[in-house]
């Protein structure tokens, strides 16, 4: 009886699988499949990196997206704001000191400024005009920055004379207050002198107000209305306000102006003055020659 040769295991299972594994394609550039790049890197990162460092790895690309969106919105914010779209301001020695500084301030009355002249009224009002009404000295480096030239001040060659906007603001104010006592303030100033001063003061002042252009509110109101509950410490309405109809509670009221302000630090500008300020017994001595300072 005739025998076959039993095939080998080994041999018939490694031809099983490989006939499992292996297509059997005729055209061999149709059966390569190879595995995507990103694929091999991500099992490569899987297999050699733990998994609390996955975790971390994720953790730090989340936190750099979100940086970067809210570093986008803040840029965003930035150059859609009014102060960014604003032309650069002229030069001026304060700002290259660093000397302004802004502040939240509410106006209030201040009963000296609104009282007739006396000694007390005169000092208040001088305690801010500035030193020397607010004239400095500046070095020609400084004059040099600036667009427009100034005299000499003839007894410091290479300085010149400047005096801060905001004290000659002051200045016409307190020049406008004295003119209703012209007989007081001004008994020796003739007509012509005198008119032309105050036209220049209120025209120099009319611009000042227009440039700063104060956005904030004023209001319409009666404080009386109103009083603080002494055991809640709330603000309640009178009796005698809910009383009235709404006509009534309109033509009681008047316009105030106690509300908050964004300000320029006053003491931050005085100082500067004062340490730069031209000292009026120096300046107006005998015969002043003034030069030009060159640009």
């Amino acid at each position: 009886m005739p025998y076959e040769k039993v095939p080998n295991v080994e041999s018939s299972s490694e031809s099983l699988l490989h006939s499992i594994s292996t297509p059997d394609c005729s055209e061999q550039r149709r059966c390569i499949r190879r595995e995507p790049k990103y694929t091999r890197a991500w099992r490569l990162m899987r297999d050699e990196w733990p998994r609390p460092a996955r975790i971390v790895l994720a953790i730090n690309v989340a936190l750099s997206v979100l940086l970067l969106c809210l570093y986008l919105h803040a840029l965003w914010r930035i150059h859609s704001s009014p102060f960014y779209r604003a032309p650069r301001p002229p030069y001026s020695p304060l700002l290259e000191d660093g000397v302004i500084e802004y502040e939240n301030e509410r106006f209030h009355p201040d009963r000296i400024f609104q009282e007739d002249p006396s000694p007390s009224v005169d000092k208040a009002w001088e305690s801010i005009l500035g030193p020397s009404d607010g004239r400095v000295r500046l070095p020609l480096v400084t004059s040099q920055k600036l667009s427009y030239p100034s005299s000499e001040i003839y007894y410091a060659p290479g300085s010149y004379i400047y005096g801060g906007s905001m004290f000659h603001q002051l200045h016409c104010l307190d020049l406008i207050r004295r003119s209703f006592w012209r007989g007081h303030y001004f008994p020796n100033t003739s007509d012509a002198e005198y008119h032309d001063h105050r036209a220049h003061c209120l025209d120099f002042l009319r611009q000042a107000i227009m440039c700063n252009g104060d956005v904030q509110m004023t209001y319409w109101w009666n404080k009386t209305y109103t009083y603080v509950d002494e055991d809640t410490k709330e603000e309640r309405y009178t009796e005698e306000y809910l009383r009235m109809d709404k006509k009534e509670r309109a033509y009681g009221t008047a316009l105030l102006w106690d509300v908050e302000h964004q300000c320029r630090s006053f003491e931050r500008i005085q100082d500067w003055t004062r340490k730069h300020q031209l000292r009026d017994e120096e300046y107006w001595r005998e015969a002043p020659n003034f030069r030009k300072a060159e640009a």
